[in-house]
């Protein structure tokens, strides 16, 4: 073995590597770093909400006569969305099944937490560039979320395939905590931010009556085991 490739060499080097990478990313980056190094198993644990985790969801699951949860680990277009559009009208269909009878879980983690995030915050941090996701009307990179309808002061509702338009038929969409504080802390170290303060933007920035859960993982386990059929939608 010669001495470029000994595994001293390579020890040195990945230290050195990784102390710059700290340096790179600046305090608030490091910090975030540090914090997920330090979380038992390398998974990180925050606060969680006020009052606690909010599990009432579960109970809608429960007494509804048709029960599904819709992973969405990846944007992929909406595809998420556009399952529970196709099974709600698969049962109405079919079984005359009115939205009350439906529960229709979504559950939002990963790759796919911008979905649930606000229209102004899609315009500053640009996700519509950094995730190549376009407006539909200008195929330009979007700078409001293209999964929600326009808002009310513009006058146009909500289609019934977009985020809050299902919501407001009834379907619970749940988001992955763990997801949305690292989404959190990129947007820290881009916008040279304090990292709690980005964190308290991104919840802020929910979409109304989305419930943030420990994590994605968990949501769609624990909406199997109040009997939503698992349906994969990335």
């Amino acid at each position: 073995m010669s001495a470029k490739n000994s595994p001293r060499r390579r020890f040195i080097a990945n230290v050195i590597g990784g102390t710059a990478a700290l340096a790179a990313t600046g305090a608030a980056g490091a910090s975030e770093i540090l914090t997920q190094q330090q979380a038992p198993g390398g998974i990180p644990s925050y606060p969680p909400p006020q009052g606690g985790w909010d599990l009432k969801w579960t109970e809608r699951i429960e007494k509804a006569r048709y029960r599904a949860v819709f992973d969405s680990a990846n944007i992929e277009d909406g595809l998420a969305m556009t399952n529970a559009q196709v099974y709600m009208a698969g049962y109405k269909e079919v079984y005359n099944a009115t939205d009350a009878e439906m529960a229709v879980v979504l559950v939002f983690r990963h790759q796919a937490i911008q979905v649930v995030l606000s229209h102004a915050l899609w315009e500053r941090a640009m996700f519509g560039e950094s995730l190549k996701v376009n407006d539909p009307a200008t195929s330009a990179p979007a700078m409001r979320n293209p999964f929600l309808g326009r808002s009310v002061s513009d006058g146009v509702p909500a289609r019934p395939g977009q985020l809050d338009g299902l919501m407001a038929r009834g379907a619970i969409v749940l988001c992955c905590n763990l997801a949305l504080m690292r989404a959190a802390g990129q947007f820290a170290r881009a916008q040279n931010v304090p990292v709690d303060e980005a964190r308290q933007i991104f919840i802020d920035s929910l979409v109304p009556g989305v419930i943030r859960q420990t994590n994605g993982v968990f949501s769609v386990a624990r909406a199997q085991a109040a009997g939503a059929q698992f349906i994969k939608s990335t």
